[in-house]
């Protein structure tokens, strides 16, 4: 079948994308083109079928997980050496940058400025893929069916072909509840990291933050970034067992204690040690 690029057959039947809504609507047309459902797993088979693409080829990337190499002909390069579910991911999000690169060729030599930034772009790209491979119609009542905690995120993540970040990330983007999901990781404080120098003893890292997202109903306050987490508590555990830990304890992001209902996984993401932590706050009627 001969190369249709998909961004300029959305663009040429739905008009120029002007909000993140018409980006949604691109990734609708994708699936309805290719004849899918919202069903998981979704299959991007037959999304390059449908378009003519070739079927993206591994590389070893060093810096990226994936990069649109030539527009005009589809091609896409994706890590090789990442996980086959995060590969999918990497793939929905390069399906993502042929919209925008459809529109910016429409842009070429105007004085027409594109709505948003490149930061924004790739924000967006990962929103456009993760309703792709998670699509909200099929995935939110299986949230809701389930409940929200981590043996869901796996139970998810199976079922759509999907990282368990990415899975989790996406419960907590849909979720209304009193949620948050942390990251932790062995680290400094910045200002101890530029205060290091080979004739001093090194200061020992701490179990940190490293990222945090939050859930619409998360009112509890901010959750900064490098905040350490005491030695005793479930989160610690779980990094120097090696195991799942669960249950409630006090943690202070800066604002006071907050009794939380914790579960915490030790994982190795990019070589490193470190714990995924989903947080539960109590319900005001509890």
């Amino acid at each position: 079948m001969q190369y249709r690029h998909p961004g300029q057959a959305f663009l040429s039947r739905h008009g120029l994308l002007q909000t993140e809504q018409d980006m949604f609507r691109y990734v609708e047309f994708l699936r309805q083109s290719a004849g899918l459902s919202d069903e998981p797993p979704i299959d991007l088979l037959r999304i390059y079928q449908e378009f003519g693409m070739p079927t993206p080829l591994r590389a070893p990337l060093a810096d990226q997980q994936g990069i649109l190499v030539d527009s005009d002909a589809g091609l896409i390069l994706i890590k090789e050496d990442d996980p086959l579910v995060r590969q999918r991911f990497t793939e929905g999000h390069e399906l993502m940058e042929l919209l925008f690169d459809a529109q910016e060729r429409l842009f070429l030599g105007t004085n027409t400025q594109l709505p948003w930034q490149a930061e924004q772009k790739e924000q967006l790209c990962d929103r456009g893929a993760a309703e792709l491979l998670m699509p909200t119609s099929s995935f939110l009542p299986q949230l809701r069916s389930l409940g929200f905690s981590l043996r869901t995120g796996q139970i998810l993540a199976n079922l759509y072909q999907t990282s368990l970040l990415a899975t989790l990330l996406r419960m907590v983007q849909h979720e209304s509840g009193a949620y948050a999901v942390v990251m932790w990781h062995q680290a400094l404080r910045r200002r101890e990291a530029e205060g290091c120098l080979p004739t001093k003893p090194q200061p020992k890292k701490k179990l940190r933050v490293w990222w945090r997202a939050k859930a619409q109903g998360w009112s509890s306050g901010f959750i900064p970034k490098n905040k350490s987490i005491p030695h005793g508590s479930l989160i610690a555990e779980a990094f120097h067992s090696g195991q799942p830990q669960t249950g409630t304890e006090a943690l202070d992001f800066g604002c006071g204690p907050l009794h939380c209902y914790v579960e915490a996984l030790p994982i190795q993401l990019g070589g490193k040690s470190c714990v995924l932590s989903l947080l539960h706050l109590p319900s005001p009627s509890r």
